[in-house]
């Protein structure tokens, strides 16, 4: 967490404007005060402290046990309750975690983690509530694909490649590589419906150095209640979008 400061600065910094920390996902969350969020993939906690500072009630799921350790810090300085569930999101049904939320949020950098969307997708439609809201901000895969330094040059490559893994200390040394599959939005789009999700919005956000291109995208996804409720009483194929594994 060396690009933080101490979670006392931290939680300054965030209490004094958390809508700005949460500027991002924002101005698609409607009323936040009581709110069931689930930050998923939510790293060190900043988005979180900032939505439970708005009010909602906020769980976080994460890989790291030092983000989880960091986060934690973060919200007793913010004066703010958070829960923290460390474990690979895609084994959620593994540690008991039964709640379904209102809305969900994941915020610049999660799908290109993931190999098999489908099953992505199938687990975050089981964390939501049925009518639930799932709020994903992410990398334009044309920015992606294209424009990244360490990207395939190929809006339509599909295999998986090999970078460095993201340090969060600017010039720190190197921790690795790790796999990245880089996909197209209408391989997002298509897998969330096959999910049972109903896309609601797309908004595309332009490269700041570079308006003519876009850098980032929202995307807004309702779960659909009729067609999760039909796959289940076996209407239609069952699927691992629609059954993630336990």
């Amino acid at each position: 967490m060396s690009r933080y400061k101490s979670p006392e600065v931290e939680a300054r910094v965030i209490a004094a404007n958390p809508q700005h920390v949460a500027r991002r996902i924002y101005p698609y969350l409607g009323e936040v005060e009581g709110k069931q969020i689930c930050n998923v993939q939510g790293s060190h906690g900043r988005m979180a402290v900032a939505l439970a500072l708005m009010g909602a009630d906020v769980h976080v799921i994460d890989f790291s046990e030092g983000n989880q350790k960091f986060a934690s810090a973060l919200a007793n300085a913010a004066g703010v309750k958070i829960d923290y569930t460390v474990c690979d999101i895609l084994n959620i049904s593994q540690v008991g975690l039964r709640h379904r939320f209102d809305c969900l949020v994941l915020e610049l950098g999660i799908l290109h983690y993931h190999q098999d969307l489908d099953r992505f997708f199938a687990v975050m439609r089981y964390l939501l509530a049925e009518n639930g809201v799932l709020i994903l901000n992410e990398f334009h895969p044309v920015q992606r694909k294209l424009f990244w330094p360490d990207g395939p040059r190929d809006y339509f490559h599909n295999q998986i490649i090999k970078a460095d893994v993201p340090n969060p200390e600017p010039g720190g040394a190197s921790l690795g590589t790790c796999d990245y599959r880089f996909w197209s939005l209408g391989e997002i789009i298509s897998s969330a419906i096959k999910s049972g999700f109903q896309i609601t919005l797309l908004d595309e956000h332009p490269d700041k150095d570079d308006p003519t291109i876009p850098a980032t995208f929202t995307l807004l996804a309702r779960a659909n209640s009729n067609a999760y409720t039909d796959m289940r009483k076996g209407s239609a194929k069952p699927t691992a979008a629609t059954q993630p594994s336990t």
